[in-house]
C-alpha cells in the first residue's frame, strides 16, 4: 500500500493539531506529499532517504538543516504497514523537544493509513458483489475466472434466491435521484439486522436498485415434481423486505416501487427472475400505487398478455381497439364499455351509474359492439374484448414510462 497526497495531507492535519508545530509526511520515495508549509510540497527530503534505507527514526538537530537537501530539524520516523515501511513523518523542531509527540504522530499515522485500507478493502468487496450481480442478471455460461471470485467473496450460490428490482425517485416530480443520495438508500438497504449477510445488492441505472435475495423453498410441484418448479414461501420474503424497506419509508422525498421476481433453479434462474422483476414492474406501474410490494406472481396473466401484445395477435387486437377509440371523437362509448364492465355487465346498474335510460345504453352497446366487430353477447368474443382492453391499459403503461424517460 503506498500514501496518497489526500491521505497524506489527512495525517498532517491530525498530527498538528496534536502537536501544535509542523508536519511532514513523506511517501515510498522520500518525497514530501503533505505539509503544514505547502511551499514545501513535492521537494525531495532527504532525511526521509535516510529513514527509508537505515529503517529507523533519523533525527536532524537545528545546526544541521543545511546539510541535507529539503530537510529542517526535527523528529524523522517511518510509518509502517503490515510490517512495511510506506513512508515516513516527519515533525518540525529541535529534537529533544519534539520527540515526546513522536509515539502519538506516529500512531495517528498508522491508524489513519489503516483506516484506508480497511476502506479500501471495504469498497473492493462491494464493488466485486456488484460486479457478481450484474454477471448473475445477465445470465450466460460461468468459468474458473468466475467461479474464483465467488470464492473470494464466499458467496454460497448453491442458496435458493430470487431478484427484487427496487425503483427511486424523486418524490416531487419523479425525477432521477443524486448519485450520492441513491448510494446513501443502498447503504440504508444494507444494515437492517433482519438482512442477511447472503443478499447482493447494487446500483444498475439511475433509479434502480437491484437486489439478489435469499428464499425458503417448499418443496417441489405437487403435479410435475419438478426441481425447477420448486415453491417458495413468498409470505416469508414479504415479512422481510418489508423490515428492510423501512428506511425508504421515512424519507419524504424519495418515492419507491419495489417487484419481485419468480424463483427459477438453474444457471440462469437468477437471469430470469430479473426478467420477471423487469416485467412486473412495468405491469404494475399504472396499477400499484407508490411504496408497494409486487410480487411476479400475483400478475401472471399481465405478464402473459405483456409478452402478447409485442407479437402480431396483439397488435391486430391493439389496432382494433385504436380505431374504435378514433370514431368515439367525445369518449362517450369509451367510458360507457369501461363503465358496463364495471359493472359486471347488469343494464340496470351501468343505465344508473351513467343517468341514462336503458335503451341508450343498449344503442351505445351495439354501436361499441359494430366499432369493434364484436358480438358482445358472445361469451368467446367478449373474452377477446377483456385481453384487447387489458392489452391497451398495459401497453398506455409502457407508454407513460418512455415517456418519465425522455
Amino acid at each position: 500500500m503506498f500514501i496518497d497526497q489526500q491521505m497524506a495531507q489527512k495525517i498532517v492535519d491530525r498530527a498538528m493539531k496534536i502537536t501544535g508545530v509542523n508536519v511532514n509526511v513523506m511517501d515510498h520515495r522520500g518525497v514530501i506529499i503533505g505539509s503544514g508549509d505547502p511551499q514545501r510540497i513535492d521537494k525531495l527530503h532527504e532525511g526521509a532517504l535516510h529513514v527509508l534505507s537505515s529503517q529507523s527514526e533519523v533525527d536532524i538537530a537545528r545546526d544541521q538543516e543545511g546539510r541535507l537537501s529539503g530537510v529542517r530539524g526535527g523528529v524523522n520516523l517511518p510509518i509502517r504497514s503490515s510490517g512495511d515501511i510506506i513512508g515516513v513523518v516527519g515533525i518540525t523542531g529541535e529534537p529533544e523537544e519534539v520527540r515526546r509527540y513522536a509515539d502519538l504522530v506516529v500512531m495517528t499515522a498508522e491508524l489513519i493509513v489503516e483506516q484506508a485500507a480497511l476502506t479500501a478493502e471495504v469498497q473492493w468487496d462491494s464493488r466485486q458483489r456488484e460486479s457478481v450481480l450484474l454477471r448473475l442478471i445477465e445470465g450466460g455460461p460461468s468459468d474458473s475466472l468466475f467461479d474464483e471470485r465467488l470464492a473470494r467473496l464466499q458467496l454460497d450460490m448453491s442458496l435458493p434466491r430470487v431478484v427484487v428490482v427496487l425503483e427511486l425517485v424523486q418524490a416531487s416530480g419523479g425525477a432521477d435521484l443524486p448519485l450520492a443520495h441513491l448510494q446513501q438508500l443502498q447503504q440504508q438497504l444494507q444494515q437492517p439486522a433482519a438482512a442477511s449477510a447472503d443478499t447482493l445488492l447494487a446500483i444498475t441505472t439511475a433509479r434502480q436498485i437491484v437486489m439478489l435475495v435469499p428464499v425458503v423453498l417448499g418443496g417441489a410441484d405437487a403435479t410435475t415434481g419438478s426441481a425447477s418448479n420448486q415453491r417458495w414461501d413468498s409470505a416469508l420474503l414479504r415479512r422481510q423486505l418489508d423490515v428492510r424497506f423501512r428506511p425508504l419509508q421515512q424519507h419524504g422525498t424519495v418515492q419507491y416501487r419495489a417487484c419481485v421476481g419468480d424463483y427459477f433453479a438453474g444457471a440462469d434462474g437468477l437471469a430470469r427472475s430479473y426478467r420477471t422483476a423487469l416485467k412486473t414492474l412495468d405491469v404494475t406501474r399504472t396499477q400499484v400505487p407508490p411504496g408497494s410490494l409486487s410480487f411476479a406472481t400475483g400478475f401472471a396473466l399481465d405478464l402473459l398478455l405483456f409478452d402478447a401484445a409485442q407479437g402480431w395477435a396483439g397488435q391486430h387486437l391493439l389496432q382494433e381497439y385504436d380505431s374504435f377509440l378514433a370514431q368515439d371523437k367525445n369518449g362517450t362509448l369509451q367510458k360507457t364499455l369501461e363503465t358496463y364492465l364495471a359493472e359486471n355487465m347488469d343494464l340496470a346498474r351501468t343505465s344508473a351509474r351513467l343517468h341514462i335510460h336503458r335503451n341508450t345504453l343498449r344503442y351505445r352497446l351495439d354501436k361499441i359492439g359494430a366499432a369493434l366487430k364484436l358480438d358482445l353477447g358472445s361469451v368467446d368474443q367478449l373474452l377477446q374484448l377483456f385481453v384487447t382492453l387489458r392489452l391497451y391499459s398495459l401497453t398506455q403503461a409502457g407508454r407513460s414510462k418512455a415517456g418519465a424517460a425522455r
